[in-house]
């Protein structure tokens, strides 16, 4: 049993909570010189999968339907901002967006240990660029960026990150969209990650390829996407702590999804919404074991406003992960999801959002966190 812990307390939730706490002491130098961050939304509270779903009909519908577009009550992120940013440079059909940022953090721990503390400047940058298609009627972008950390002294905890990235939306028709997303990604897991083999030396290299397809009709008060997804994660070996080869192949995954979402508009501002999605886990395992399982996941609620200023998002439901390994409990709880948004001046939008999901890790010594 692997110990190193702090006052009792699983090392996974001292690391867990101690990147919470550097995380907000980086933040006022993260949002002054790094590019937009990516918000709460991005844990798929929509239920799109990443997806452009938006119809064309959808899209004029919304001009006399929807309370935001009738008393101009937009987000900040909704707003027309061209005249604020940068054109890019022109490519046929094409808006070429380079984008650049950087973070300086000082780390009194870097190894989120409480014995042998080591203490270092971390310096991130994050490069990228964009190519968004200003085509007539359908969508083709391209993306690529990276992440690229430094550190002043342990320079064997350096690495770089990169991701390419293609979104695709075709509206064959104003009430049907049929959307692609293609992505290939290599990422690093830390060695203060939760879910990370502290026992690693270095960052742990892992490949993710993902692909997602999704057809969408929406044209009046019923609308619904069915989409469906691929994702395949490959762990590379690295050695520990100890120069011993750490078997990280044992955690290669394949997952197969669909999911299916279908809402109703009863009222301008009001709608019920339901989704479902079912997984399909093969987890390449060791003698130890593995964690092949099937997912299945169902919520539904509402999304309502109080006034246009001031907006709710409110879903519950139930999931469960059944595992073919005998030794692995199955996990069986409650889902909740829920937003709200508020706009309290023409500049300022404020959100706040309550997650209850099924993480999986992927280590049969690992906590699962429902």
């Amino acid at each position: 049993m692997r110990s190193l812990t702090l006052d009792g307390a699983h090392p996974r939730c001292c690391r867990l909570a101690r990147r919470l706490r550097l995380a907000a002491s980086a933040l006022a130098l993260t949002i002054m010189i790094s590019p937009p961050r990516a918000r709460a939304l991005d844990l798929d509270l929509q239920g799109t999968d990443g997806l452009n779903t938006q119809t064309i009909a959808n899209r004029e519908r919304l001009k006399v339907w929807d309370n935001a577009e009738r008393y101009g009550a937009n987000t900040v992120s909704n707003m027309e901002r061209r005249y604020v940013t940068p054109d890019g440079m022109r490519m046929g059909n094409y808006a070429v967006i380079p984008n650049v940022g950087a973070t300086v953090i000082y780390d009194d721990n870097i190894f989120a240990i409480d014995a042998d503390k080591h203490a270092d400047i971390r310096t991130e940058l994050t490069p990228s660029v964009q190519f968004k298609s200003q085509l007539p009627r359908h969508v083709l972008d391209f993306s690529l960026d990276g992440k690229i950390v430094n550190y002043a002294e342990h320079d064997d905890q350096d690495y770089a990150n990169y991701r390419a990235k293609v979104d695709s939306a075709l509206h064959f028709d104003n009430a049907h969209t049929l959307s692609a997303s293609f992505s290939t990604l290599l990422k690093h897991e830390e060695r203060d990650d939760p879910l990370d083999d502290f026992t690693a030396r270095e960052p742990i290299p892992v490949y993710v390829h993902r692909a997602s397809l999704g057809i969408t009709r929406d044209v009046g008060r019923l609308y619904g996407t069915l989409a469906a997804s691929a994702e395949r994660r490959d762990y590379i070996d690295v050695l520990s702590v100890h120069d011993k080869p750490l078997d990280e192949n044992s955690r290669d995954t394949d997952t197969l999804s669909t999911q299916a979402k279908i809402g109703f508009r009863f009222s301008p501002g009001f709608e019920f919404i339901t989704k479902m999605k079912v997984s399909k886990s093969d987890n390449r395992g060791n003698a130890a074991g593995n964690r092949d399982s099937w997912g299945y996941e169902a919520v539904a609620g509402l999304a309502f406003e109080t006034n246009p200023l001031l907006r709710w998002r409110l879903l519950g439901g139930y999931g469960t992960r059944d595992y073919a390994d005998a030794k692995i409990t199955d996990i069986a709880t409650s889902l909740l999801e829920a937003e709200v948004e508020w706009l309290p001046t023409q500049r300022l939008t404020i959100y706040a959002t309550l997650s209850r999901q099924i993480e999986e890790a992927l280590d049969l010594s690992s906590m699962g966190v429902g």
